[in-house]
């Protein structure tokens, strides 16, 4: 190339040789060279290394599903004054175990089992008989409809057992004594003292859906018994103490059953669901002697007469004494009373009122054998700290009006359960939380007996028993001599069977096989943290790390919160699980992410009651807080943050989304309660109180998660429900769905047909994470794929994601 200058031509060219200077060449190739250098180091430093090779296969989506991969928990069933239980071993067969001489008698094989696909199990007292359930069809959370077979474990034969109204029963259950057995048919108890003989029907008044006698109705199945059934035998066998439920004045809740794809018409469900506020079922406890057929009506406290009130525990004292715990339905005050077999009345041998909060509903006593005292977990103030969870022990003379009380631990600590007690040695055995580290449970025992030297100085009896063994379970026997130790975390869970004075026996349950399975797989890895929320508090939180994370790299991951808040339960403990968010984390690199904040179990009654009677408010603020502290940690990609939660749990993602606080980008809430009008009235009446003007409306109105519509326009949301849901009704999310549309918002749903609240009928289970996964991916990444092929860009910091109009 040329370029000319007047009329003298002259060529373009560098200097010669000679001229060139040498030193800025050098520097210019220097520093190019260091550039390059630093460019290779930052992609380095912002790629996350393969590591596959090195720390194992990634825990999948399909290992979560694979039964392979479930862990076995070990629930012994002990025999009534025998040293014995009774379990099904890893081939499936029925075993008995002897405590005293560590040896096993077979009872069953399991071809049985697999000839009827039969999992439960109820022997007889005399371990004659065996009952197997099988075609089961399920109801509610713990009722079924099924057959039953007999199995005879001298003949090994089996037959089915016959009812008056066919094969199908509701309920059948073995007595205390020999293989006599009670069932129930079309809500009506029936009684057989012999397999032969014929039944005899004990009651007639039962009607479905409004009538149950011996089971109970669905708002006591769900929040009070937790069980199927509502008949509780005298030791001796001779009697029953069966609960009646009348539901005709309850509201009825309909909902549309799709059925199959034939039939061009749908039906209706209706079941009585008493909502928060309205009419609640009546009962009546009914004391029936087997040998005269003669029935007593229990009488409730004469303070509760002509009122709303619940029973909320019954257990036979003796033979001719039982135990009632009666709650008043504002749930804040209850009183337990020791009743007569023969005529029915009831002596109120103690009472227990709280302050700013609830009675705990669940708590079950334990008497002595000579029945002069039971052991029972009550509030007791600790000073300015407020009331902790501890045992007391009670006076149960028939002859004084008020028992009698004696705290037998005190402390800022939380006592959980009951687990056992040595009648001989006087010695309590039970289950507890250091408040100081709730993350954290372990057995401990105590002396009963006033005059010893360990009294009101418990003695913990895992705290040191294997690092690994920091969340555990105990089940003992009746003697209180053994017991069966569960080590349920960190580490995968083991079963021991433990003498109270001779340490461990033999391995019960090691999960083995699970072992073996996880032993090549890359799994997170937990990690705690104290998150400040104010100068004098902080709330516990934990993360799921993927394994390929380094913290010293400067790569950040996303973060999905998995949330529940219902009061008194705990998301961050050292409990072993094995997750759908595992999968997440191993095999996306996806930050999983837990917060206890207040109104969670375990910190006393202060910490417990904090958001009584304003679901929605500090739980919420916790659960942002919680958000702005894990973003803020180096590893955190602060624009990649979504949260999730399933029933109680939907509600706290909706609040937290719907707050306006813009703290999570996206959210996910299954079968949420968007309006705790909707919900069942034991359950929500306990925490918040009626919506009655004049009681707790405007806390109602406030929690309304469909009040806070506009709000979610800043985050994407992904609703899901079941159509057949009892437990919390598509009405929430239908009406949150009209809320969000009339707001504007884009938002995203998914509706399961017929499901129930579980979701896990068919493929559906599958399906709904597959869904969320999805949805989780796009929001990370900005569109559905594997999240692999973009985590190797660095962090990069966006705007809160704007919804399409």
């Amino acid at each position: 190339m040329e370029k000319k200058f007047g009329n003298k031509d002259e060529e373009l060219v560098g200097n010669t040789s000679q001229q060139r200077n040498w030193r800025g060449i050098a520097i210019a190739l220097l520093v190019i060279v260091l550039v390059c250098s630093l460019i290779v180091v930052a992609i380095i430093l912002v790629t996350p290394r393969d590591t596959d090779k090195k720390i194992g296969e990634k825990f999948t989506f399909e290992d979560f599903l694979d039964q392979e991969y479930k862990t076995k928990y070990f629930h012994p069933i002990w025999l009534s004054g025998e040293e014995k239980f009774v379990y099904r071993n890893y081939e499936g067969s029925l075993i008995e175990h002897n405590c005293i001489t560590n040896a096993t008698a077979f009872i069953m094989d399991n071809s049985t089992f697999r000839e009827l696909d039969a999992h439960n199990f109820k022997l007889s007292a005399d371990k004659q008989y065996v009952l197997l359930s099988y075609d089961v069809h399920q109801i509610y959370r713990h009722s079924t409809i099924a057959k039953y077979k007999i199995y005879n474990v001298n003949t090994r034969m089996h037959e089915d057992l016959k009812g008056p109204e066919g094969l199908q029963f509701q309920y059948v259950g073995w007595g205390p004594k020999g293989h006599s057995l009670i069932f129930v048919q079309l809500n009506n108890l029936f009684y057989k003292k012999d397999i032969e003989d014929a039944p005899i029907q004990l009651t007639h008044d039962g009607v479905p859906d409004e009538i149950y006698n011996g089971i109970p109705d669905w708002v006591y199945e769900e929040e009070v018994l937790s069980s199927d059934n509502a008949v509780w035998w005298s030791p001796d066998g001779n009697s029953i103490l069966y609960a009646m439920f009348n539901d005709t004045s309850v509201m009825k809740f309909e909902y549309v059953i799709y059925g199959d794809t034939h039939d061009p018409y749908v039906q209706s469900r209706r079941i009585a669901y008493p909502k928060a506020g309205t009419r609640n079922p009546t009962f009546t406890l009914r004391i029936l002697n087997l040998n005269n057929m003669t029935t007593h009506n229990l009488e409730p406290p004469a303070e509760f007469k002509n009122r709303d009130y619940y029973f909320t525990t019954v257990v036979w004292q003796d033979n001719n004494h039982i135990f009632v715990s009666w709650l008043n339905r504002e749930q804040n005050y209850s009183i337990h009373s020791l009743c007569g077999r023969e005529n029915g009345a009831c002596i109120n041998n103690h009472r227990v009122l709280a302050e700013g909060g609830w009675v705990e509903s669940n708590v079950r006593p334990l008497f002595t054998s000579d029945g002069r005292y039971y052991f029972i977990i009550l509030p007791q103030r600790d000073g300015s700290s407020g009331h902790f969870k501890h045992i007391a022990k009670i006076e149960s003379s028939q002859l004084r009006a008020e028992g009698r009380r004696q705290f037998l631990t005190n402390g800022m600590w939380d006592v959980m359960e009951i687990v056992g007690y040595d009648d001989e040695l006087q010695i309590i055995y039970f289950i507890a939380i250091q408040s100081d580290d709730p993350r954290k449970r372990h057995l401990y025992s105590t002396s009963t007996n006033s005059n010893a030297e360990n009294f009101k100085h418990p003695e913990c009896l895992t705290c040191s028993y294997a690092e690994d063994c920091q969340y555990v379970s105990a089940s003992f026997g009746v003697s209180g001599k053994f017991y069966v130790l569960g080590c349920e975390g960190p580490a995968i869970p083991i079963y021991i069977l433990r003498s109270t004075d001779g340490g461990d026996l033999v391995v019960l349950e090691d999960n083995h096989l699970l072992k073996q399975k996880l032993a090549n797989k890359a799994m997170p890895k937990a990690d705690y943290f104290r998150i400040p929320i104010s100068e004098h508090e902080q709330i516990w939180g934990k993360l799921l790390l993927p394994p390929v994370l380094k913290k010293e790299e400067v790569f950040a991951y996303p973060i999905l919160m998995s949330v529940y808040g219902s009061p008194g339960t705990q998301m961050v403990t050292e409990r072993f699980s094995l997750s759908w968010e595992h999968s997440l984390c191993s095999t996306h690199g996806i930050i999983i992410g837990f917060v206890d904040g207040r109104g969670s179990g375990g910190r006393g009654d202060n910490w417990l009651h904090a958001n009584y009677k304003q679901f929605g408010t500090v739980e919420v603020d916790d659960t942002l807080a919680a958000g702005r502290f894990f973003s803020d940690l180096t590893y955190v990609n602060s624009s990649k943050k979504a949260i999730w939660g399933w029933s109680h749990g939907g509600f706290l993602t909706a609040s937290v989304l719907g707050s306006g606080k813009n703290v999570f980008e996206c959210g996910i809430a299954v079968a949420p309660v968007t309006d705790w009008r909707y919900y069942d009235s034991i359950y929500t009446e306990r925490y918040m109180g009626t919506p009655h003007p004049g009681d707790n409306e405007d806390a109602y109105n406030a929690s309304n998660i469909s009040g806070k519509a506009i709000h979610f326009k800043s985050s994407r949301f992904l609703l899901i429900h079941g159509t057949g849901d009892d437990n919390v009704h598509f009405q929430n999310s239908a009406q949150l769905i009209r809320a969000l549309t009339e707001a504007d918002i884009y938002f995203r749903t998914q509706i399961y047909t017929d499901q129930q609240h579980s979701l896990n009928g068919g493929n559906t289970q599958k399906h709904l994470y597959e869904t969320m996964e999805d949805f989780l991916l796009e929001c990370f990444t900005g569109s559905s794929g594997k999240f692999e092929k973009s985590k190797a860009s660095p962090e990069n910091k966006q705007e809160p994601f704007e919804e399409e109009e």
